[in-house]
């Protein structure tokens, strides 16, 4: 039974009475029930339940959350309400508690039902009825003002043209240039300062000589330590390393106190060099493998930051700190480092696609000082006016280049579009690429870049390297042969090139019976941290992923690594077995190599070589066979053509 009447309102309809000069309507209808046959939920057309209802009126409070209105608004103020890629709606209906949804339009008007109790109906109906009128009242406003706006206009598009030599009026950029620069200048002027001077050097560290320096340096995976640009003159010399946490953190006893309770011994090299460095206030590169505490190097330095700014923290205007991660897996790990640290009551929250949009909005409005993100779902809320990136003062771009490789740098570049200019900037990085650098140059002021070990691409020394030669239709009976005689204690990730692969290899095991996990951009977000979490505390010991477990997960006793597929660039061979062997221990890693991937003899070569491991006659052969090809094509006049597409190489 249904109650529906036009007429009979319990509440007065929305309406906004528009002058005649523009069409504007906003009309309601309001049905209240439960319709049979529709297990309990609201219908906009009540004839398709065959049109029966009631005009008896129900007050009892066990409907009212069932109310559903239908409100009218002009069809050209819909993508108002709806927002950029649906974000206008979701902010609607998070801030209201109703269920809204677009309805028909005949052209000219389209109709909107809302869902929920009274209160929230209402709520909504109220905000939906400011949006249109803002909007209205913005072209009322341009229609009375018509022709001011268009004299000004015009004397605004004079300003910035100019007429080129063939007497074409053209725009002058840099005039245009200057008065964007000026008016930036003008807001960033605005903003409170920011202190990045938190160091005092131990006398300790201050005495060490040049020569102790460059042996401790030397001594430890050979660091390396310079200007990234040019040195220029007035700069500070570059610190001293701190050899212990008492020389770093003397002065902050309640950081101390946390590092202690992480039964650390000492500081790793990459956290010795850049712990001065950042509480100095430095822009810095930290250039490292994984594994190598780069996540811990940055983080201290942050946390102090935060509660070392004038502006007491409830007051400021938005998070002080952004941490930016390729990865939701890698968000995830960097934002459980950052719960192991209790410091003056520091809040922080993660913001990735796939999590609840609304939480992860309900948490930044009610305040936090640290934003772990990754680039898409920052993008997302910055542009939805959720967070001011003018406001964070300490920033780090953490897997520079994992973030390049996945094409996230124009969302990085038009988020970062407004960050204040006099910001302290971080970026770690596994590899030094020219997009890494481009980078660098366009955020970072006169940056520190230390170096842990070579800027060539190497693997870890504690993994050793295993290599198979295998046919691809053979790769899934020797995977399996491989997993069945596992020792009790052995744990592994198989890594896989297509998602399609990495479920197919799931799907047999479990059908074997073999307990694993999967791990791939296909899976929900929940079901992949469930799989993660899973081969963390030891519920399952085989991990079948793709690329996006290559970098920054942490699984503690790894002891191999799979590659069922050859990756498709040799840097993410090198991130793919850095999963094991890590924290001074060791660990394995089997690659299976087939007739598809001689193109990455000689790169696989290259970092065996490195790694001092055993390279195979084979290996090597397929690699003279892969160049000796290239050769070939070029002295023929370089490449395939069109009738040789599909043809296989002979290797």
């Amino acid at each position: 039974m249904a109650d529906f009447d036009d007429d009979w309102r319990e509440e007065e309809p929305v309406a906004v009475q528009a002058p005649p000069v523009h069409s504007y309507e906003f009309r309601s209808n309001t049905f209240r029930g439960r319709f049979r046959g529709n297990r309990g939920r609201n219908s906009g057309n009540w004839r398709e339940h065959g049109g029966q209802h009631s005009n008896k009126r129900r007050d009892d409070s066990r409907f009212e959350e069932n109310n559903t209105s239908v409100i009218t608004v002009s069809s050209a103020k819909v993508g108002r309400i709806i927002g950029k890629g649906g974000s206008k709606i979701r902010d609607l209906e998070f801030e209201s508690t109703a269920k809204i949804k677009i309805g028909e339009s005949d052209g000219q008007e389209t109709q909107i039902t809302l869902s929920g109790t009274n209160e929230a109906i209402s709520r909504a109906s109220d905000m939906i009825n400011d949006l249109v009128k803002e909007e209205y009242g913005r072209s009322r406003q341009s229609t009375n003002q018509e022709t001011d706006k268009f004299s000004q206009s015009n004397d605004d598009r004079k300003r910035f043209m100019t007429t080129n030599a063939d007497g074409v009026e053209v725009i002058d950029w840099d005039k245009l240039n200057a008065f964007h620069d000026q008016h930036q200048n003008e807001r960033w002027s605005q903003l409170p300062p920011i202190v990045k001077e938190f160091y005092i050097e131990d006398p300790e560290v201050a005495a060490m000589s040049p020569t102790d320096v460059k042996k401790w340096r030397r001594a430890n995976h050979d660091i390396q330590v310079k200007r990234t640009f040019d040195d220029k003159p007035g700069l500070r010399p570059i610190p001293n390393p701190v050899l212990t946490f008492e020389q770093a953190f003397q002065h902050y006893p309640e950081i101390l106190e946390e590092i202690r309770k992480q039964d650390f011994e000492q500081p790793s090299p990459i956290q010795s060099q850049a712990w001065p460095i950042l509480l100095r206030g430095d822009d810095m590169i930290g250039i490292a493998q994984t594994g190598t505490g780069k996540t811990l190097a940055f983080l201290l330095p942050a946390l102090i930051h935060i509660d070392g700014q004038p502006i007491p923290r409830e007051e400021r205007e938005g998070p002080t700190v952004l941490i930016l991660a390729p990865t939701r897996e890698l968000a995830l790990q960097i934002e459980k480092e950052v719960s192991k640290y209790q410091y003056k009551g520091i809040k922080s929250v993660c913001l990735y696609g796939g999590g609840d949009r609304r939480e992860q909005i309900k948490i930044v409005t009610k305040g936090v000082d640290i934003v772990i993100a990754t680039p898409g779902r920052l993008n997302d809320l910055v542009m939805a006016r959720h967070l001011n990136i003018i406001n964070f003062s300490y920033i780090v771009l953490d897997e520079a280049d994992r973030m390049l490789d996945m094409g996230f740098e124009p969302q990085i570049r038009k988020s970062l579009f407004d960050v204040r200019p006099d910001r302290q900037t971080v970026m770690t990085s596994a590899t030094w690429p020219t997009g890494v650098r481009r980078l660098a140059e366009s955020y970072m002021k006169d940056p520190i870049q230390v170096n842990v070990g070579s800027l060539d691409l190497a693997a870890v020394h504690t993994v050793s390297q295993k290599i198979m030669f295998v046919e691809e239709d053979d790769k899934e009976a020797v995977l399996f042969d491989f997993l069945f005689n596992m020792e009790p204690n052995d744990k592994v990730i198989v890594f896989c090139g297509k998602k399609a692969m990495a479920t197919h290899i799931y799907t047999e095991l479990c059908l074997k019976g073999i307990e694993c996990q999967a791990l791939h951009g296909d899976r929900d977000q929940s079901d992949r941290e469930a799989a993660l979490e899973d081969m963390v505390v030891g519920n399952v010991n085989i991990l079948i992923a793709t690329d996006v477990a290559s970098r920054g997960i942490d699984i503690k006793d790894l002891t191999h690594v799979v590659n069922l597929d050859f990756p498709r660039h040799i840097e993410e061979y090198v991130h793919r077995i850095g999963r094991t062997g890590r924290a001074g221990k060791t660990g394995i890693a089997l690659s299976f190599v087939s007739r598809n991937d001689w193109a990455h003899a000689r790169e696989l070569i290259n970092i065996l070589e490195e790694a001092n491991q055993e390279v195979p006659e084979e290996l090597e052969k397929m690699a003279e066979r892969f160049e000796a090809m290239k050769l070939k094509r070029e002295r023929e006049g370089g490449g395939r053509g069109r009738g040789s597409r599909g043809r296989r190489d002979r290797w």
